[in-house]
């Protein structure tokens, strides 16, 4: 081969986006971004991620070009993932239309979500240019950078793993079996090194190595579909333990708060159906089923748990029964008045029901459940959208509770199930997870897809069957395998099946805690070992 051959064969593509206006370039970057959220749930359009990530990488490559690579590849990262969180989470707006006088914050909301979140990949793409080349060394630096702010997305500033490239994979399918040894984290690591790698092919020289990420990447995802495939093949589903019954009332948000309380426990109790009708041992309810009472002059919130009339009503219908139901409730604190978002077992004998134990929601959502730092703003005539004052109170940490004939369980309340090691571990494991939610808050959009589809991953991570409660959302009983053995989808309604059996503690539940550091410095690494162009990226 000559030297001519081997010589640049005219304007890179990105070269080509360089020269155009600033304006335009963001733009672009921000349509990437957009483009890359068809990959996730419900539309699973895995190579529209695949174009945003390369446009990605290109728009770094520009970015070396400058005078301050740092600042300018942090801004087209920034307005890469503005783009791709604003059309992800759009859906958040929604609650606030459901709270008297809270729809003039929408545009604010909708907004300032994807713009914090973007910080993230914005300090993604300026920590990028320090060891960014020219060649196929730049995919593991792309790789590594970003896929370090995305596991570190997952816990700081409280944390918010959601819509994490990892989930950009069907939970149940062949692809998302990687996440029980290296969990939906590792897998985003994954992803982001071999849906980047195409970027390559457009490299300005006429060498067959810029196709070599591309061949690797292909087989990489060759491997993993097929270890994942044999693996749901040998694990064929069915379920062999006590019968399970999930709930969806089909009510919004606005039904479930201005019909009275009564009628919605109507509805659910004509769902959770006469014992003689069903083979259920444990029934399930969604996240705050049946809104508190207020009675005149008293504003504490009575929940059904705290009304003789309701857990009547609850205990003819449930008969010898088992219910996991959420609810909201109060108790006095050193402070006053708490009030938690809770989960509670009803165990009914002879339809003489008996509160056995409750679960506290350990994580709680910024804003929407409590208000961060209350006390520099308590002042100020603001609540979060549950509209309770100052908001509810922690409890402790998911722990192993006992159900009443049925294997132990841990509870995940609403999006506590998007967090990956928050079930316990060790002697504390349950035998399977039950996820309550409710989200009928964000409308029949894209949120509801999203929420089911990470906490389909805890099972997949944890190898635990999941059962999940999801008013307005996916309801249903799921394996080990994040596989539905029967499920409701945003309509309403009520499904039972047997529970599966727990798979024994997965590599991801032992290990979980090194896999994503591991994989991370695995992958930077590569940059090192692999053959290149010495020089790196910088201004022509």
């Amino acid at each position: 081969m000559t030297a001519t051959a081997l010589a640049p064969v005219g304007p890179s593509l990105s070269e080509r986006i360089e020269a155009r206006p600033v304006w335009q370039i963001h733009a672009l970057a921000m349509l990437a971004g957009a483009v890359a959220t068809l990959a996730h749930a419900p539309f699973f359009v895995t190579p529209a991620y695949a174009v945003g990530l390369v446009a990605l990488v290109w728009l770094i490559d520009g970015a070396m070009r400058r005078k301050a690579p740092a600042s300018a590849a942090f801004a087209r990262a920034w307005s890469f993932a503005f783009g791709h969180f604003l059309t992800g989470m759009y859906w958040v707006g929604f609650a606030f239309l459901q709270v008297e006088g809270a729809a003039p914050l929408i545009p604010l909301a909708v907004a300032a979500l994807p713009a914090g979140l973007a910080l993230f990949w914005g300090v993604a793409g300026a920590a990028a240019t320090s060891l960014w080349t020219n060649d196929v060394r730049r995919i593991p630096v792309f790789a590594a950078a970003f896929g370090a702010t995305e596991w570190l997305r997952g816990f700081l500033f409280t944390g918010f793993p959601w819509q994490i490239p990892g989930a950009i994979w069907p939970a149940g399918g062949a692809i998302s079996q990687t996440a029980a040894v290296v969990g939906v984290t590792g897998l985003s690591v994954l992803t982001l090194l071999c849906l980047a790698a195409p970027a390559t092919a457009a490299d300005r020289t006429t060498t067959p190595r810029r196709f070599g990420p591309l061949l690797v990447a292909a087989l990489a995802i060759g491997l993993v579909w097929g270890a994942g495939t044999r693996r749901l093949e040998a694990n064929p589903m069915g379920g062999v333990g006590p019968v399970v019954r999930v709930l969806d009332p089909g009510l919004t948000q606005e039904q479930k708060w201005s019909l009275d309380p009564a009628d919605v426990l109507a509805r659910y109790l004509e769902l959770t159906g006469p014992a003689r009708d069903s083979r259920a041992d444990v029934v399930i309810w969604p996240e705050g089923a049946v809104p508190p009472s207020y009675f005149q002059g008293d504003d504490r919130p009575r929940s059904m748990i705290d009304r003789p009339d309701m857990m009547e009503a609850i205990g003819r219908v449930l008969r010898d029964r088992v219910l996991i139901a959420g609810t909201v409730r109060a108790e006095p604190g050193p402070k006053g008045l708490q009030q938690f978002n809770s989960a509670v077992i009803i165990d009914g004998v002879a339809g003489v029901p008996r509160i056995s134990q409750i679960a506290n929601k350990h994580h709680l959502v910024p804003f929407g459940e409590y208000m961060p730092f209350w006390e520099l703003y308590s002042a100020v005539p603001i609540a979060p959208l549950q509209m309770i004052g100052q908001g509810f109170t922690p409890g402790g940490p998911p722990e192993r509770l006992v159900v009443p004939g049925a294997p132990s369980a841990a509870v995940l309340i609403c999006y506590e199930a998007i967090f990956p090691r928050l079930a316990p571990r060790g002697p504390e494991r349950p035998d399977w997870l039950v996820n309550i939610s409710v989200d009928s808050w964000y409308g029949r959009q894209t949120g509801p897809w999203q929420h089911a589809n990470l906490a389909l991953y805890r099972a997949i991570e944890e190898g635990l069957p999941l059962a999940r409660a999801a008013s307005g959302g996916v309801s249903g009983v799921f394996d080990p395998f994040g596989r539905a053995l029967v499920e409701t989808r945003l309509d309403g309604g009520a499904v039972e099946a047997a529970l599966p059996a727990p798979l024994p503690p997965t590599l991801f539940a032992r290990f979980g805690g090194f896999s994503t550091p591991l994989l991370l410095m695995l992958v930077l690494a590569l940059r090192f070992g692999l053959p290149g162009d010495a020089r790196r990226g910088g201004r022509t």
